[in-house]
């Protein structure tokens, strides 16, 4: 009976620990709104090391696929009040087709959880494609003491996708921009979303730049990057979008 016991325990074990979000194989599934964070797998977390990172901190990773069908994702966390004031630091990241070989940045931030009113975050994406594999890093606050249990306890996590009736297809194609590769730079024509930043990516998911985009230009350069084939990422108020190109 020890025996049995034994082996239940250590498989228990093994699935527990394949499942805690310590790296991002192992992400943590989420699927539905205000989901409780379970204080033993930020207890248990390392530093997974993996970049681009936003900062050097023990962290854990959730993650999220976009079901068939649906065209919007939101992401979000909330925090309920604590003794102290702290910020939550966050990274998403998208694995189109769930394809971690281009795995891209969307978001490198973090909020603030103020005392009495606490704290949050939402960050939305439209014009999802089915299968794509969305996923929350979420950095250990440290320097807290016994507030940092009082703060995970109070937190929840979002990772939801679904149906937006008013994202229609007639819509998003007449939002798409049309972007032209030159040799030295890129061009974006029709860009009724205002993007207003980039980030440009190796096919390894590493980011190689990121800046602003000029109001009177709407023009990349491109013309330090080696022949090859990397992956676009613009961002806007309340819009991104992505665009593999060649460089020639």
């Amino acid at each position: 009976m020890k025996t049995i016991l034994l082996r239940i325990a250590l498989v228990f074990s093994i699935i527990v620990s394949a499942q805690d979000g310590n790296t991002i194989a192992t992400a943590i599934t989420v699927d539905g709104t205000d989901v409780d964070v379970n204080v033993l797998n930020f207890n248990s977390a390392t530093e997974s090391g993996m970049a681009p990172s936003c900062i050097s901190s023990e962290d854990v990773y959730y993650k999220h696929v976009a079901n068939e069908g649906d065209n919007k994702i939101t992401i979000g966390m909330t925090s309920a009040a604590i003794a102290l004031v702290t910020s939550i630091n966050y990274q998403i990241l998208v694995a189109p087709e769930n394809d971690m070989s281009q795995l891209q940045e969307l978001e490198c931030d973090a909020y603030t959880v103020l005392l009495i009113v606490g704290g949050s975050f939402q960050y939305v994406i439209e014009d999802v494609e089915a299968q794509n594999t969305y996923f929350l890093r979420v950095y250990k606050t440290t320097s807290l003491g016994g507030s940092l249990t009082d703060l995970l306890n109070g937190t929840t996590i979002t990772m939801e996708s679904d149906y937006d009736s008013t994202l229609s297809t007639d819509d998003l194609e007449e939002n798409t921009p049309d972007i032209i590769v030159g040799t030295n730079d890129i061009k974006i024509k029709n860009d009724s979303n205002n993007f207003n930043s980039y980030k440009i990516y190796g096919l390894d998911g590493k980011k190689i730049q990121s800046s602003v985009i000029a109001n009177d230009k709407n023009t990349i350069d491109i013309a330090y990057l080696s022949k090859g084939i990397y992956v676009l990422n613009l961002n806007g108020d309340n819009s991104n979008y992505a665009y593999k190109f060649v460089k020639y």
